[in-house]
């Protein structure tokens, strides 16, 4: 099985997608109804069982989408709503009904997932920049600030890696 038959088979499968985002959005509306100063403790636990349910296949879908756009050239017009689009709504709709509770970073092992999610889309750019790039044309610069360049980004990427280890 290869990652085009999973996303096929997510494109042929609409109900069940949708079923699994419908769930979410109606328990997040339910954790924010219950939700209160006394059962915050417990109530934060699902909360942040949703943040992830919703943000990992939201950030695969965006980068999916991202790298149908920028890497294979393929038309927004021909991409599946479903599979490409619906992620990144629910998943950026159920964060703000969240957030409007409580804030993300009180969430048991959300700075993890945003550090994860920093390090992927880093990785992902700097994947761009080299396919896309003739580094003699890009970098016009002198070698001192190639290496600047080169010393920042594994900082960024350090300083996210050890939020995601801690």
């Amino acid at each position: 099985m290869s990652i085009q038959d999973i996303i096929t088979w997510f494109d042929s499968h609409h109900a069940a997608v949708l079923y699994y985002f419908g769930i979410a959005l109606v328990l997040a509306l339910l954790c924010t109804y219950i939700v209160n100063a006394k059962n915050i403790s417990t109530i934060k636990y699902v909360m942040s069982f949703l943040v992830y349910a919703v943000t990992i296949p939201g950030v695969l879908a965006l980068f999916l989408l991202l790298y149908n756009i920028l890497f294979l050239g393929s038309s927004m017009l021909q991409l599946g709503l479903v599979t490409y689009f619906l992620p990144i709504v629910a998943m950026i709709l159920i964060l703000l009904i969240l957030n409007r509770k409580i804030k993300m970073s009180k969430l048991p092992g959300f700075t993890r997932l945003s550090s994860l999610i920093i390090i992927i889309g880093i990785s992902f750019v700097l994947l761009f920049i080299l396919q896309r790039s003739y580094f003699g044309v890009i970098f016009l610069g002198g070698f001192t600030q190639l290496l600047l360049v080169f010393a920042v980004i594994m900082i960024v990427l350090r300083v996210a890696w050890n939020k995601f280890a801690n």
